[in-house]
């Protein structure tokens, strides 16, 4: 809708500005010919005569012009833009070439060179109106809308022919700036100066993507999931037999459960803010007195929008609850009830970036905090407690409609009241999600996507510290941990309020401490309700 409603103003414009100089004539009858065919429409017949014009006569910038507008025309671009160069480059040189020759690079996405011959047009004082306004829309391009309005704004007070097709632009730039009751304002002003024109069309299209916009924004959202499933290995048993004594009946079933609420307000302007609380449920067929949880989590994330850039600060709180038995040897016939088993704290800024259309970068610093409670006292050098920077560098590659990639880096630092748990870790993790039906089958069947991600983690502990090899002996030395995870799934939007989720992952933790080596394979099917 964009791109239509951008040739037909594009369009109009070389019409209003191109008849004076189209009426001029030459010395040259076969120039005079080519200009003659042009204004005809006959544009393959004008590319003819004007190419030939221009091997005998290379100096005519008018012949260079004519046939750069011919190829215009037909969308021939490459060969527009060469021969608007020579048409502005030639003595004397024609000034309406500068404006299309910028429409025409901006066409191709080569703003650079655009913005070059803008400021040459602007210092030359060349039809001010339309150059204001082709300002307008390379500035839209780049995500600077409040600099696109004030051109547009110049554009239709230098020439009111300008004010229909200025007013769809400054509601567009409005749009992306989320102000949806200015650009409404913007839109109603584009229809009523000309209700039957086909501008008037678009931003009457425009106009009901906002009002379905305003009317169907819910500040709060509800999601609820439900996922049950098989673990392999439920009490993380070590692969080593040797070190996995009284671990034993690791296999079960799973239920995996959570209810999360989202508030998201509709603030117009560049002000950001949302917010959630999550309370999340693990229950277990086995061992349900160790690892059965439940989690309740809530965040913060206000912000600035700068247009291609935007600045969150987020934070977030986690209380986690764990049924388990403090002692280190429960007794037999122990029953635990839920304890606080820990609380989580994040909070630091995030970038978020917009590169171009499909490309977004972000990157975020921060402070994580862990208290735990509840544990079961090996020692002070065991006690977790920790506090530590953590930093995150995020691509997110849309690459098609519906499907993206997910490429993200993580360091973190957990400075830890006990030194056996001091550790420095690197992490990396891919999400791929890939649509598995074409658009138009999507709209009648659901959104069916096929989602991988795999990661990898690594965590190198500071202090040596002394553990059991499988032999029985006893080493001292520092810690290592490496931990590979990947899962493969189908989620299934079978209706816009419900998906169905299949999904298997794996999990294999890699020490040289072999106590700390296991393998989990965790098999999930369940559903997830919206509204």
């Amino acid at each position: 809708m964009v791109k239509r409603a951008l040739i037909i103003v594009v369009s109009l414009m070389s019409i209003i500005f191109n008849a004076t100089v189209f009426s001029q004539t030459t010395n040259n009858p076969v120039i005079n010919e080519g200009i003659k065919q042009y204004q005809a429409e006959n544009y393959e017949e004008a590319i003819e005569i004007l190419t030939a014009a221009r091997k005998t006569d290379s100096t005519s910038a008018m012949a260079a012009f004519v046939l750069g507008m011919a190829y215009k025309q037909i969308n021939d671009l490459p060969n527009a833009e060469k021969n608007l160069h020579d048409a502005v480059d030639l003595t004397p040189p024609i000034k309406e070439a500068y404006v299309e020759l910028i429409d025409v690079l901006y066409k191709q996405d080569k703003i650079t060179d655009a913005k070059k011959y803008l400021v040459t047009a602007e210092q030359k004082d060349i039809i001010p109106s339309k150059i204001a306004f082709l300002k307008g829309l390379i500035l839209l391009k780049e995500d600077n809308n409040k600099a696109a309005i004030a051109a547009f704004e110049k554009s239709k007070k230098l020439d009111p022919k300008f004010s229909q097709a200025a007013d769809l632009q400054i509601a567009i730039a409005y749009m992306k700036d989320g102000l949806l009751t200015k650009a409404k304002e913007s839109l109603n002003l584009s229809i009523t100066q000309n209700p039957l024109s086909d501008m008037a069309g678009f931003a009457r299209q425009y106009q009901d993507v906002i009002d379905s916009a305003i009317q169907s924004h819910r500040p709060l959202r509800l999601t609820i999931t439900a996922l049950g499933g098989y673990d392999t290995n439920i009490i993380s048993r070590p692969k080593d037999d040797a070190v996995a004594a009284g671990l034993d009946d690791e296999k079960g079933t799973v239920l995996q459960s959570s209810v999360r609420l989202d508030f998201t307000p509709r603030i117009e302007g560049p002000w950001l803010f949302n917010a959630s609380y999550t309370a999340a449920s693990v229950l277990n067929s086995k061992h349900t007195h160790s690892h059965d949880s439940l989690a309740n989590s809530i965040s913060m994330s206000p912000g600035y929008n700068f247009g291609r850039a935007a600045l969150n600060f987020n934070m977030s709180y986690t209380n986690y609850l764990l049924r388990t038995d403090p002692d280190v040897s429960p007794a037999v016939d122990s029953s635990p009830n839920y304890r606080k088993y820990m609380d989580y704290y994040t909070f630091g800024p995030a970038l978020r970036f917009l590169a171009n259309g499909t490309n977004v970068i972000e990157l975020g610093i921060g402070m994580e905090k862990k208290d735990y409670d509840s544990q079961k006292f090996t020692g002070q050098n065991n006690i977790r407690n920790a506090i530590g920077p953590k930093a995150y560098l995020s691509w997110i590659w849309l690459y098609m409609p519906n499907g993206f990639f997910n490429l993200r880096a993580e360091y973190n630092e957990e400075h830890t009241d006990g030194i056996n748990w001091e550790n420095k870790g690197n992490r990396l993790t891919a999400n791929l999600s890939i649509p598995l039906l074409s658009e138009e089958k999507a709209a009648t069947f659901g959104l069916l996507s096929l989602q991988l991600t795999g990661g990898i983690y690594i965590q190198n502990y500071l202090y040596d510290q002394t553990y059991q090899e499988t032999d029985g002996s006893s080493v001292t030395d520092k810690r290592k941990d490496i931990t590979y995870s990947g899962s493969i799934g189908l989620n299934w939007a079978f209706w816009k309020h419900a998906s169905l989720i299949c999904q298997y992952s794996t999990t294999g933790a890699y020490s040289n401490i072999p106590v700390n080596k296991y393998g989990r394979d965790l098999y999930m099917a369940g559903l997830e309700f919206r509204y």
